[in-house]
């Protein structure tokens, strides 16, 4: 799987995060607190791994197999190198997360990690809120 693609569902799920909103205990939520499908029209908030998932739908649909195995080990030794956290990214997201750039900073966490691995490790990193903004700018 190409680094790239890679880096753009983490941006896509960081969009998700700033736009929409971030939750526990759910996937997705509704206005009114209550958890709804993930794919449901009323969702206004996600929680981490819903994020993901919305934004692998997005971004590469026909390699949805690939991305929840993948980011669960990616997460998971991120977190446990940068946060002593040894679980799951979702566990992480239920027990431990406190908001929503608690998470986006994890999310940057691992688009850094992915970055100093190629293919382009000479490139700086560039922070989700810095390419959401970039793209209002240009929308």
């Amino acid at each position: 799987m190409n680094n790239r693609i890679i880096v753009d569902v983490l941006v896509e799920a960081s969009r998700l995060l700033e736009t929409k909103g971030w939750n526990k205990f759910a996937m997705a939520r509704n206005d009114r607190g209550e958890a709804v499908n993930l794919d449901s029209s009323e969702a206004s908030c996600y929680c981490l791994s819903g994020a993901l998932c919305m934004a692998w739908r997005a971004v590469d649909p026909a390699n949805e197999e690939f991305y929840f195995k993948y980011f669960e080990k990616k997460f998971s030794d991120v977190l446990r190198e940068s946060h002593g956290f040894d679980g799951t990214f979702t566990q992480w997201n239920d027990s431990v997360a406190t908001s929503r750039d608690h998470v986006l900073n994890v999310i940057q966490s691992v688009i850094t990690s992915l970055l100093d691995e190629g293919p382009y490790k000479e490139s700086p990193p560039l922070s989700p809120r810095f390419l959401i903004e970039q793209e209002k700018r240009w929308a």
